[in-house]
């Protein structure tokens, strides 16, 4: 007897909608503000909905979809990935935006075997002049940007 369901999506259906659901449990202890007078949980609440409807748009389409089981999953990918976003995240204060941005590139880079080293320096460069435009210009959040050392120069 086959299965109806993509077992592939209703499975990352589940894991966005358990990621939304922690974030969203995390996030109640910062002030959310206004949209003009946005605080500290503002734009995390925004993406931690984002993710529950995207979850569960995956969830239901895994319903409707073509049968697929699960396969394995692909551990080395994943924790390379949120390695990458973790490492950003603990060392962003300390070595700046930029050196942020490149060691998450490269150590996301890791996950896919096909990744040349020209590729992630495109996309490094393309990284680091969108996140300069929108965070340090646009909304002019004071993280900064180079490494401590490079701002005493």
């Amino acid at each position: 007897m086959s299965s109806k369901v993509n077992a592939t999506d209703i499975a990352s259906g589940a894991m966005l909608l358990v990621l939304a659901a922690v974030g969203l449990s995390i996030n109640l202890q910062y002030p959310l503000g206004t949209a003009s007078r946005m605080g500290a949980g503002y734009m995390p609440l925004i993406a931690f909905v984002t993710l529950g409807i995207l979850g569960m748009g995956v969830t239901v389409s895994g319903f409707r979809g073509a049968p697929r089981r699960l396969e394995n999953w692909a551990w080395r990918e994943l924790v390379l990935i949120l390695a990458a976003f973790a490492i950003f995240g603990a060392l962003l204060e300390d070595i700046g935006m930029a050196a942020g941005i490149i060691a998450m590139v490269v150590i996301s880079g890791l996950a896919d075997r096909t990744q040349t080293l020209k590729g992630l320096a495109g996309l490094a460069v393309v990284l680091l002049i969108i996140c300069w435009l929108v965070f340090s210009w646009g909304l002019q959040i004071r993280v900064p940007f180079f490494p401590p050392f490079l701002n005493n120069v």
